[in-house]
C-alpha cells in the first residue's frame, strides 16, 4: 500500500513540476478573463492530457514488454533539450493573455502547454503494472485538481506567485529527466 501511495505522489509531484507553466498562465487568466472559463479550461485540458496519457499506457501493453522501457527516451530528449535551453540562456518565453476566451478555446491553451505533462505521465503508467498505473492516474488527476483549486484561490495574489512559479517552472526540464531515467530503468513498479 505505501509503494502504491508513493507512486501517486511520485506522479503527484510530476504533473505538479510540469505543470508550473500552466499554473502561471492559469493565474494570469483568472485575473484578466475570470475564473470560470480560466479554471475550468485548465481542468478540462488536464483530463484530455490524463485521459490521453492512459490511452497511450493501454495501447502500450500491444508491444513487447521488453520495448516499453524504452517510452522513457521521450521525456528524456525533451529534459536534455530544455535544460540545454536554459543552459544557452533560453529559457520558456512568456505567454500573453488573452482577451476573454471561452472554456473550450482556453482549455485548448493550456493543452499546447501540457505536451510536457503527457510526455512524462504517459511513459511512467505504460511502464508501471495496473495497480501502479491506476495510483499514478489518481496521483496526477488529484494534483491537476489541486492545481486548478490553487489557482483560483491566489488569483487575486498573481504577481508574487507568477515570479515563484517562473523559478519553479526552470525544475521541469528536470522532472522530465528523471521521468526519462526512471522509466528506461527496471523498479518496482515496472511490468516485468
Amino acid at each position: 500500500m505505501s509503494a502504491l501511495l508513493g507512486f501517486a505522489a511520485s506522479a503527484a509531484l510530476a504533473q505538479i513540476l510540469t505543470n508550473l507553466d500552466n499554473l502561471a498562465l492559469l493565474l494570469a487568466l483568472v485575473v484578466a478573463t475570470g475564473s470560470r472559463a480560466a479554471v475550468g479550461g485548465y481542468l478540462l485540458a488536464q483530463a484530455v492530457v490524463l485521459a490521453a496519457a492512459h490511452a497511450v499506457a493501454l495501447g502500450a501493453g500491444g508491444l513487447p514488454l521488453d520495448w516499453i522501457g524504452f517510452l522513457g527516451l521521450v521525456p528524456l530528449a525533451l529534459g536534455l533539450r530544455g535544460i540545454a535551453a536554459q543552459l544557452r540562456g533560453q529559457g520558456g518565453s512568456e505567454q500573453p493573455v488573452p482577451a476573454r476566451r471561452g472554456l473550450v478555446a482556453t482549455a485548448l491553451l493550456f493543452l499546447s502547454l501540457s505536451f510536457d505533462s503527457f510526455s512524462v505521465l504517459a511513459p511512467l503508467l505504460a511502464d508501471s503494472a495496473p495497480a501502479f498505473r491506476w495510483a499514478g492516474l489518481a496521483g496526477a488527476a488529484f494534483a491537476a485538481l489541486i492545481l486548478g483549486m490553487g489557482g483560483l484561490a491566489a488569483g487575486g495574489l498573481r504577481r508574487g506567485l507568477g515570479r515563484w512559479a517562473a523559478r519553479l517552472e526552470a525544475l521541469a526540464p528536470w522532472v522530465m529527466l528523471g521521468a526519462g531515467l526512471y522509466v528506461l530503468s527496471n523498479s518496482g513498479t515496472d511490468l516485468v
